[in-house]
Formats: C-alpha cells, structure tokens, sequence
C-alpha cells in the first residue's frame, strides 16, 4: 500500500487542506476511486459527482486518469465556470 496525500481545492476545501487515502496502484484511476472511498467514509457522498468531474494535478501537470503519479502528493482540481 501507497500513502497518498491529496491536496484539495475548491469545494474540495471543505475536507480541509489535505487529506491522505491508501492505494496498492499509484495510476491517478485507482487514487480516484480511493478518495470517492474517503468520501463515503466522512459523509460527503454528495461531493463524488464534482470528484467524477475533476483533474488530479501533480505540481504543474494535469494528469489523465491512466498515468501513475511519480511522487506521494497530488492535488485535486474541481471544474471551475467563469467568465
């Protein structure tokens, strides 16, 4: 198992700045599936819909969901509007 800190932004800070979630495969899919898990666990089952539309990012790079990350840090990107 991988620790993997998450940082959060956005409707994400709502978790706080960061959280961290277990994974046996570092590829951005199975990180995604972990925090729909921690989401579930602290009763924000409400924020898995915004996590299906989000972009994980580690430092300047947006990740697709098949890469796997090289570090033990990302940060989760909800979309954003504007104008």
């Amino acid at each position: 198992m991988t620790a993997i800190t998450v940082h959060c932004l956005g409707a994400f800070r709502d978790l706080g700045d960061h959280f961290t979630v277990e994974v046996d495969d570092v590829s951005v899919s199975c990180i995604r599936e972990a925090v729909s898990r921690h989401l579930v666990g602290v009763n924000r089952s409400d924020l898995d819909a915004v996590l299906k539309r989000s972009v994980f990012a580690e430092g300047d790079e947006l990740l697709k969901d098949h890469v796997t990350v090289s570090g033990n840090e990302v940060s989760l990107l909800p979309p954003v509007a504007g104008g």
